[in-house]
Order: structure tokens, then C-alpha cells, then sequence
């Protein structure tokens, strides 16, 4: 009965509605239909990109049929168990999908994954690894690039054939070679997809240098690599193993160091640091070349090896030390290796090594020299202890002048004889002690004079040197602001 009722009131509510042809709505379903797959699609699409998941995969021309299989594409990367995305490539898709021209670490990121001969060998300058990297492609496969935005992939061959499943180098006419370069440098850029990022704006030249600017960072990070390397003490070679440069003297470099630069660290401030430990000077020698330890993502610190982190360049230490030497430092049984060079085993693009690429971007230097990331670092040190023997040099004059002249204010007119408690004492007048004092008061003064005469003519030079920085509208900025009456007053 009841189910008769609602009939009938349906019946009774359509006689008022006119009646729509069905073509029509079938046509409005499909046009609505159509309307909601294209915004879906396009959402999608939009979702993807910002995923940094590869538009390869996508449906060009969406159908409602593809939904399901979209959204379980879509799905399935996050449905990966921890075990599977550990065992995925580190040089992939994580923290190298953004486009950040003016970032030093993605550039680093990127360069190291072309550090495997076995997936990339030596190109010539004009399109090796540091072109591709800026151009915010990593080595995706053997031989292969890939873009960390675009996903485009490009296969990089200039003189290799596969013979019988191997690769073979073949001997090309310069006049191929030459043309084959020229065309892979314009797909580093032009292989982009037109929209993407990477294909209007690269990386500067100048993001690879290191940083001095800052000395005592600079310090700090060079006794962390110190460090790094004293831990591996049992696999450093001997000094008799190392061929350091010239320009390196590690005893000078010794007394330039601040004097506390060896002290261990207290765990907390209360604790008393530890007593000094003997300096590990192979150790600090490849410290100063760049080189520190070498610690892998998944099982951490490698005891036996060495590794720059600008150019991830890696060292097998137990190759270069010596099996034997005698007390003298003389080799009796030597090494698999003849010797270790730490400046000749960075990468050719290294700023550790290369004068041009530490230089690049940098203030200008006039008619001087480039210099190399180390050589920057020994005058770091040098410029430092400078400074520390000028400031050591006040103290130590400004302290000396102060007891000269509580010598002469507290110094007798006369010797005190011995006398009766509560009665005053006559003395006999001593003029030598008085003298010298006074030569002392006299010394010190001249010196004050001539310290603050350089100190004058340090702060000019200085303000010489700063005023070539200062941009005009911070100097009429700062005229404006000194001049009186010309700032707002704060006064209550």
C-alpha cells in the first residue's frame, strides 16, 4: 500500500515538468561529462608536475576509461614500503625536482651524480658534467641525462660504438667531433621542454666557488675536515707519502693557527677541556688541500677512504700509505701507490684545484694572480694571525703601560725604616727608582703614539677599500642621516 502511494505522488510531481528529450540529456551528460574529465585532467597534470612525477606516464587525451588507471598511477608511488624507497637511487627524484638556479648544494647534488666512470665518461669542456649540471640535468643512466623538472632524457654519445654488446671508443675526423659538440651545446638547452624553467635560466659560473669570507667559519670547517681525518689515523699515509705543494709549509702553517685550534672541545662548559693531543700533520695537510672523510648514506662512516665534498671525488687511503718505514720517515717496503699527490687527485672543475673556477665571480683582483681554493685558505690563516699578533701586540703594550704608571703614583719619595707600630715611618729619598719609571711612563707613550698613528692609517685605508662597496644611494642615505637636524628627533 505504501509503495502504491509513493507511485502515484511521482506520478502526480512529473505531470508538472515538461518533458526533455532524451538525446538532449544524454548530450548534456556527455557535455558535462566532458567538461569535468578536461578540468580533472588538467588538475591532474598540474598535481604531477608539482609531484615531480614524469608527464611520460600521463594519458594525453584523457577518457573517463583512464580515471581509475590515472589515479592507481598516481597512488602507487606512495604505496612504495620503506624497504623499496631505501633501495631506490639517492640521486633521483628526492630534493631534485625543484629549480633553484642559485643553489650551491642541488648544483653539488646534481654534479655527484656524474661521478661513476661506469655511467659517464670524460666529455670534452664544452659539454662535460658541470654544463649538463647547470642546466639542472643529472646522469640518469649510462651515458644518459635526464632533466630534474621536465623529465626529459637525452642519450650523450660523441665517440663510442657497441661492438658484440660493449662499448668501444672509435677514432672520429676532428671535423665530426667538432660538430657533434656544437650540437650538444645547444641541446643542453634547446632538449628542455618548452615550458620548463631550467630552459630559460641556469646556473651562474660563479656558484661552485668557496667561501673565505668569514675566518672563523672558515677555521671551524677546516677543523671539522681535521677531524674527520684524525679518525682515520691507522689508514692515513705518512708524511713521507705526500707530495704537497711548494707553497705549503706545514710548520709555518702550525704557528699561524690560533693557539686553541688543537684543544678538544668541552662536552659542556663546567668540564675541563682536555690535554692537547699530538698533531696528526699528514692529516692536517689534506685538510687544508679540501679533503675530508668519507661517510656513505646508508652505513655511515667509511674508516679507509677520503672524499672532497665540492668535486665528490674519493680517495682509497690504504692505496698510498706505506707497509714499512723506519724511524726516520725512510720507506723500507712502499705502497701499492708511489705517492699520494692531494691537489692532482681533484676533479678538473674543483675550485680546490682550479685557479680560474675559485676565481670566477669573484671582486677584482688588478694585475694579481688567481689563486686556488688552498692558496685562499693558507692566506686566510696568514691574514688571520696578522691580525691576532696585532691585537696580542696592544694588550700585551697597553699592559705593560699600566703598571708603569702605578709604579710611578705608588712609588716612595722615601725608604721606610723600621719603627714603632702606630708611628710613621721616615724614609731617605731613592731618585734611581724614580727614573725609571719615568724612561718606562715615557716608553710606553711613544709607543701609544705610534700605535694609534698606525691604527689611523689602517682605518683610512680601510674606509677606502669599504667606500668602493658602498652603492651611491647608501651614501646619501647615510650623509643625510648624520647631517644634523635632518633625522627625526626621539626625544621625549
Amino acid at each position: 500500500m505504501n509503495a502504491t502511494k509513493r507511485k502515484f505522488n511521482v506520478l502526480l510531481q512529473g505531470l508538472g515538468n515538461p518533458d526533455s528529450p532524451p538525446s538532449m540529456d544524454a548530450d548534456s551528460r556527455r557535455g558535462g561529462a566532458a567538461a569535468d574529465a578536461s578540468s580533472t585532467h588538467d588538475a591532474l597534470l598540474q598535481k604531477r608536475r608539482r609531484l615531480g612525477l614524469s608527464e611520460s606516464t600521463a594519458p594525453k587525451n584523457y577518457s573517463p576509461s583512464d580515471m581509475t588507471s590515472t589515479l592507481a598511477s598516481l597512488a602507487s608511488p606512495l604505496r612504495k614500503s620503506r624497504k623499496q624507497a631505501a633501495s631506490a637511487s639517492r640521486t633521483g627524484r628526492d630534493a631534485l625536482v625543484k629549480y633553484c638556479p642559485g643553489d650551491r648544494s642541488e648544483l653539488l647534488r646534481r654534479l655527484a651524480t656524474f661521478q661513476e666512470l661506469t655511467d659517464w665518461t670524460p666529455k670534452p669542456d664544452r659539454v662535460n658534467e658541470i654544463e649538463w649540471a647547470k642546466r639542472g640535468w643529472i646522469c640518469h643512466a649510462k651515458e644518459t641525462v635526464r632533466c630534474v623538472l621536465c623529465h626529459k632524457e637525452l642519450l650523450v654519445k660523441l665517440n663510442r660504438k657497441q661492438v658484440d654488446g660493449k662499448e668501444v671508443p672509435v677514432l672520429v675526423p676532428s671535423e665530426i667531433e667538432d660538430a657533434l659538440v656544437d650540437k650538444y651545446c645547444e641541446l643542453v638547452v634547446a632538449s628542455h621542454q618548452p615550458d620548463c624553467l631550467w630552459r630559460r635560466r641556469g646556473c651562474d659560473d660563479s656558484l661552485l666557488r668557496l667561501s673565505f669570507s668569514n675566518a672563523r667559519a672558515t677555521l671551524v670547517a677546516l677543523r671539522q675536515r681535521y677531524d674527520e681525518l684524525g679518525t682515520r689515523a691507522h689508514f692515513l699515509p705518512y708524511e713521507a707519502n705526500l707530495r704537497l705543494p711548494s707553497d705549503l709549509d706545514l710548520d709555518q702553517v702550525l704557528s699561524q693557527l690560533p693557539p686553541d685550534f688543537f684543544t678538544d672541545r668541552a662536552p659542556s662548559d663546567r668540564a675541563a677541556p682536555s690535554a692537547p693531543k699530538p698533531v696528526n700533520r699528514p692529516a692536517l695537510a689534506l685538510a687544508l688541500m679540501g679533503w675530508q672523510g668519507l661517510s656513505n648514506p646508508r652505513i655511515g662512516a667509511v674508516p679507509n677512504s677520503a672524499s672532497c665534498h665540492t668535486c665528490h671525488r674519493r680517495l682509497g687511503l690504504w692505496m698510498f700509505k706505506s707497509k714499512e718505514v723506519d724511524e726516520n720517515g725512510k720507506v723500507l717496503v712502499p705502497a701499492p701507490m708511489d705517492h699520494l699527490d692531494p691537489l692532482r687527485e681533484h676533479r678538473f672543475f674543483c675550485p680546490w684545484k682550479n685557479a680560474q673556477a675559485q676565481s670566477t665571480g669573484g671582486p677584482p683582483h688588478g694585475a694579481a694572480a688567481a689563486l686556488a681554493g688552498w692558496n685562499t685558505l693558507l692566506q686566510t690563516i696568514r691574514n688571520e694571525s696578522s691580525l691576532r699578533s696585532v691585537y696580542e701586540g696592544s694588550s700585551k703594550t697597553s699592559a705593560a703601560a699600566r703598571p708603569a704608571h702605578d709604579r710611578l703614583a705608588s712609588t716612595p719619595l722615601h725608604r721606610a725604616t723600621l719603627g714603632t707600630p702606630g708611628t710613621p715611618a721616615r724614609a731617605t729619598p731613592e731618585p734611581s727608582d724614580t727614573t725609571t719609571a719615568v724612561n718606562e711612563l715615557d716608553d710606553a707613550e711613544a709607543e701609544d703614539k705610534a700605535r694609534d698613528a698606525k691604527d689611523k692609517e689602517r682605518w683610512a685605508r680601510l674606509k677606502k677599500v669599504k667606500s668602493l662597496f658602498d652603492s651611491k644611494g647608501a651614501r646619501i642615505l647615510r650623509r643625510s642621516i648624520s647631517r644634523p637636524g635632518s633625522g627625526q628627533s626621539h626625544q621625549s
